[in-house]
């Protein structure tokens, strides 16, 4: 059973990032994604800094051992979900991209069997195939024709990526818990995505030739992301992974299909359509029952005592 303070940390940083997914829609129509991103975490960055520099200074030694592990998180969870969620929603809306979100768990519980090599049970195979398909018929629109003439919105394919990418990072993150104090941790996986975010943004700028569209608006819409859902909502993410690991707090993502749904109607003035309900139906079921048995799978190895 989840600790009280996990489930609380889990809530925060489920609403925070469904506020990211319709924050981003709006911004990526005034800048470039991979610009958007960069300045995104440039932002965390100094908010971290302020901080947590000394402390993140203090770890040198040790981050040179681990470099590589620190490169695989920053490169999946800093820079790679967040610069192709951007991508993504300039060609699918906010609720899209969200829903296509509920898909991680079933990926975190797929890759902590082919990365951590833990026990999959095959009596999970039914809720992983159930979860896909309501995937693949949000990516279809609802539509059969559209699922078997593979004529999906590039946009969902994008964040189907995405989705891969943050899976990855959820798994990477259960085998780096305990190396590193969690804020400065986080700083140190800013700084190494920075470090290749910032050239790839001027490289973006040059060839794409669209500028940053200044605003207040943009401004508060750049700090909302920066601050909260790159600080505040990571930080509670992932203390809520170190009290409860991956797979069990892999099931609160589909909290930010209900988040982002509210505040891209309340908005932006998206629409809710059946086949998003059909396909989230799908999605939440098939993770259910995939998390109810490996539930029973680890109550019932006595090698594995269960979270409390």
């Amino acid at each position: 059973m989840l600790r009280n303070s996990s489930y609380a940390l889990l809530i925060i940083a489920t609403c925070i990032w469904g506020g990211n997914f319709v924050a981003g829609k709006v911004l990526v129509s005034h800048m470039p994604p991979i610009t958007l991103a960069a300045l995104r975490w440039c932002i965390a960055f100094a908010g971290l800094a302020l901080f947590y520099g000394k402390e993140a200074l203090r770890l040198r030694s040790k981050v040179r051992k681990h470099w590589k592990m620190i490169s695989f998180l920053s490169i999946t969870g800093v820079a790679g979900f967040n610069t192709l969620t951007y991508v993504a929603v300039q060609y699918t809306g906010s609720i899209n991209a969200s829903l296509m979100n509920s898909a991680t768990p079933i990926m975190v519980v797929v890759l902590s069997w082919v990365m951590l090599k833990e026990r999959l049970a095959w009596r999970a195979i039914p809720g992983i195939v159930v979860s896909m398909a309501g995937v693949a018929w949000i990516i279809g629109r609802g539509s059969m024709d559209a699922l078997l003439s593979l004529s999906f919105n590039k946009g969902d394919l994008w964040m189907l990526l995405a989705v891969l990418c943050w899976a990855m990072y959820s798994v990477g993150m259960k085998r780096a818990a305990g190396l590193f104090p969690a804020s400065p941790f986080l700083l140190v996986q800013v700084g190494f995505a920075l470090v290749l975010m910032i050239p790839l943004s001027a490289m973006e700028l040059f060839t794409v030739g669209k500028p940053v569209e200044w605003s207040f608006p943009v401004a508060a819409g750049l700090l909302y992301i920066g601050l909260f859902a790159s600080i505040v909502a990571f930080l509670s993410w992932n203390r809520a992974i170190e009290l409860a690991g991956p797979q069990r707090c892999a099931g609160f993502l589909n909290f930010i299909p209900m988040f982002s749904t509210i505040f891209a109607m309340s908005f932006t003035g998206e629409r809710f359509h059946l086949y998003h309900l059909l396909g989230i139906v799908f999605i939440v079921a098939g993770v259910y029952f995939t998390q109810r048995t490996l539930r029973k799978q680890t109550t019932g190895n006595p090698e594995t005592p269960a979270k409390s």
